[in-house]
C-alpha cells in the first residue's frame, strides 16, 4: 500500500509540485469525496507525463483535478506511466488550471453583484496555489513605477495580468525580448539573462526571466527600471516559489 492523504491536507497542486520537485515516478491515483470520482496521475522523473479520468486523457484532466476541494489520494512510488498524453511542464499546467479556476470564481462573483453599481470588475486573472499568482500580481503592481504586470508563458501564453489595454501584445513583447537575450547572451558568452527593459512607443517594459514563464511590468514614464527590478526579483523570490534558471 503507497502513502495515503487527504486532499483537505494536501491539494492536487501540492502534490504534482512537491513529486516533480523531487524528481519522483510515481502514480497518484485520487478519489473525490462529493461524487466518488477517481482519477490518477502519473509522474516520470519529475515531469507529469500523464492524466486519466474515466474516458478523459492529459491536460483537461489536471484542470478538472485542481478544482477538487476535497477527496483522498494514494501514491504508488516507481509506477510507469502507461501513456504520454501531456507535453506542458507541470509549473505551466499549475497557472492554466488555477487560472481557470480564478475565472470561474470571478465569473461567479460578478453574477452575484450583478445588482451592484459603480464598481469596476477586476482585470487580474491567473492564480497558483490558492490565489497564490493572484497576490503575486498585485504585489508587483504595487511596486511604485509599474503600470501593469503580464505573466507570458515561454509559448506565448498569456497565464495572468492586471494591465489596461491590451495585455497579448505586451506578453509578446516580452516573449520576444526574452527570447532574443537568450540568443545574444549565448552566442556573445554574456552569461545569463535576468532582466532587460524595451520602449515601444510610448511604453517602456521591463522584462524579467523565469524559468517557466516572462514577466512584463509596463512602467510609468519616470520609474527606474534598476529599482523596479530589484523590488520585482525580490517579490518572485518569496512569493513565485521558482528559483531563476
Amino acid at each position: 500500500m503507497g502513502l495515503q492523504g487527504n486532499l483537505h491536507d494536501m491539494s492536487v497542486a501540492d502534490l504534482i509540485q512537491h513529486n516533480c520537485q523531487e524528481g519522483k515516478t510515481a502514480r497518484i491515483t485520487l478519489l473525490s469525496e462529493d461524487e466518488g470520482q477517481q482519477a490518477a496521475l502519473f509522474i516520470e522523473q519529475g515531469r507529469l507525463v500523464h492524466a486519466e479520468m474515466g474516458d478523459q486523457r492529459g491536460e483537461e484532466v489536471v484542470y478538472a483535478l485542481l478544482g477538487w476541494e476535497g477527496g483522498t489520494f494514494t501514491l504508488a512510488p516507481d509506477i510507469a506511466p502507461p501513456a504520454r498524453t501531456i507535453e506542458r511542464s507541470y509549473t505551466l499546467l499549475l497557472l492554466e488550471g488555477m487560472r481557470r479556476i480564478d475565472e470561474h470564481k470571478s465569473a461567479a462573483e460578478e453574477s452575484g453583484a450583478s445588482g451592484s453599481e459603480g464598481v469596476e470588475p477586476t482585470r487580474v486573472s491567473g492564480a497558483a496555489g490558492g490565489g497564490a499568482m493572484m497576490d503575486l500580481v498585485r504585489d508587483l503592481k504595487g511596486i511604485d513605477g509599474v503600470k501593469g504586470v503580464v505573466f507570458t508563458a515561454r509559448d506565448g501564453v498569456v497565464v495572468a495580468h492586471d494591465m489596461e489595454g491590451d495585455p497579448e501584445k505586451q506578453g509578446a513583447v516580452a516573449v520576444f525580448v526574452g527570447h532574443a537575450a537568450l540568443q545574444a547572451g549565448g552566442c556573445l558568452d554574456l552569461g545569463a539573462f535576468r532582466w532587460a527593459t524595451v520602449v515601444t512607443g510610448k511604453d517602456i517594459t521591463l522584462v524579467i526571466e523565469k524559468p517557466d514563464y516572462y514577466v512584463g511590468l509596463l512602467l510609468s514614464e519616470k520609474a527606474s527600471p534598476v529599482l523596479v527590478a530589484s523590488k520585482a526579483q525580490g517579490v518572485l523570490e518569496q512569493g513565485g516559489g521558482t528559483e531563476d534558471g
